[in-house]
């Protein structure tokens, strides 16, 4: 988890017939007082939520303990003044995240861990994520109380936001098969197959070698459109209606990656692998643009699937770079990265409008405050203004994790 720089050749020469280079946005970040984050610690000790400088990452205060447990989701209230995390246990803790008070504990009965949380109005989203099983429950934050509980017998790959509901996306609990999508309000769950694109993952295991073979489409939803968008390796794409469920199919004009680098997995070679197979992400970007990216795994090795926009008016595919791993969206910034990509940043209709670190292997980008906390290894990260493209500090924190307040 060398880049080739197509992006210019790519927008020039592309769907739309962009110009090639777009300015980064002149206006100075405006940071927060601060952000908060999740700072862990050696030994067993319980992490704590703490309020960090956002220029430097420095702890403020003595934050809050959190003897159930790190944040493994996190979700703000709609203004911004309590937080749900989410513990193994599995559970939500809710806290005042401006007086930094613990509020309550809603207990979940599930097998796993809350992988998603979403808070919309006065309801609150979760996912369980177990081995075998996906959970999904509607929860009242305030009376602190579930509301409703569906599981079901499938395993959850993605799980996305919409309007007044949560979208979930889930494989066959064993193997590698058909996805399901599935939409959970506040009137209860339901359900389709899409049986025209396949997800999951399949595992050998003996006493010489484990291997893996995984199929992870992305899920993105165009909230506008109330459709979320399915998107395989391939040149198959599914849309789903998030009203009715309804169902279509659509073929784009050549496959989101390379066929060649999805060769090991689709005839694997003898020798023993660890894990193999393509993994996707998908985000919506309005205006019926979605963008994404992924990587290949082959073995003990990976290829980047680079970064892909796809203008769902007429099914057309417009490519941005080769070099691009993952991606994540900060208001009017698509930022892409990935292990040989360094740091860009487009505007939401694919124009680059910025290059930091050269080549330099960047695998995790957090957000918060409008700016993101880039990863340059050995714990150190860059604070950069997403939207100017400037880098506003460097720190060494520590082990921490700083919550997004994206939606």
């Amino acid at each position: 988890m060398i880049r080739a720089l197509l992006a210019a050749i790519a927008v020039a020469t592309g769907i739309g017939g962009q110009p090639a280079l777009q300015p980064a946005a002149r206006e100075p970040a405006k940071p927060p007082p601060f952000v908060l984050g999740v700072v862990y610690h050696e030994g067993g000790v319980p992490p704590r939520l703490m309020r960090l400088d956002p220029l430097t990452l420095v702890r403020k205060g003595q934050g809050l303990r959190l003897p159930l447990g790190g944040a493994t989701a996190t979700a703000f209230s709609p203004h911004g003044s309590r937080l749900a995390l989410g513990t193994v246990h599995p559970g939500v803790e809710i806290v005042d995240a401006r007086r930094m008070k613990r509020l309550g504990f809603v207990r979940l009965r599930a097998t796993g861990w809350v992988t998603s949380l979403s808070w919309q109005r006065g309801t609150l989203f979760a996912v369980v994520s177990g081995e075998t099983t996906t959970t999904a429950f509607v929860i009242d934050p305030a009376g602190q109380q579930v509301l409703q509980r569906h599981r079901l017998d499938r395993t959850m790959i993605a799980a996305e936001p919409a309007k007044g509901v949560i979208v979930l996306l889930t494989a066959p609990r064993r193997g590698i098969g058909p996805v399901e999508l599935s939409v959970l309000g506040g009137k209860g769950m339901a359900s389709a197959p899409v049986p025209g694109i396949t997800g999951g993952t399949k595992t050998t295991n003996d006493s010489k070698t484990f291997r893996a073979q995984q199929v992870l489409p992305a899920l993105a939803v165009e909230k506008e459109r109330g459709r979320a968008l399915i998107v395989s390796a391939e040149r198959t794409v599914a849309t789903v209606d998030l009203g009715d469920l309804a169902v279509e199919y659509h073929r784009l004009p050549e496959p989101v990656s390379l066929l060649g680098r999805l060769h090991n997995w689709l005839e694997p070679a003898a020798e023993a692998k660890i894990l193999e197979g393509p993994q996707r992400k998908a985000i919506a970007l309005g205006d019926g643009l979605v963008a994404v990216t992924g990587v290949d795994y082959a073995g003990a090795t990976s290829e980047p699937a680079g970064l892909t926009l796809i203008d769902t008016s007429e099914w057309s595919l417009r490519k941005l770079d080769e070099e691009t791993s993952d991606a994540t969206r900060v208001g009017e910034t698509l930022l892409a990265y990935g292990l040989r990509s360094g740091l860009v940043g487009y505007d939401l209709q694919g124009r680059e409008r910025f290059h930091l670190f050269g080549d330099k292997e960047i695998d995790v980008v957090e957000t918060a405050g409008g700016l993101a906390y880039a990863f340059l290894g050995a714990e150190r990260r860059a604070i950069v203004d997403a939207a100017a493209g400037r880098v506003l500090g460097r720190a060494r924190p520590g082990f921490l994790s700083v919550v997004a307040d994206e939606p």
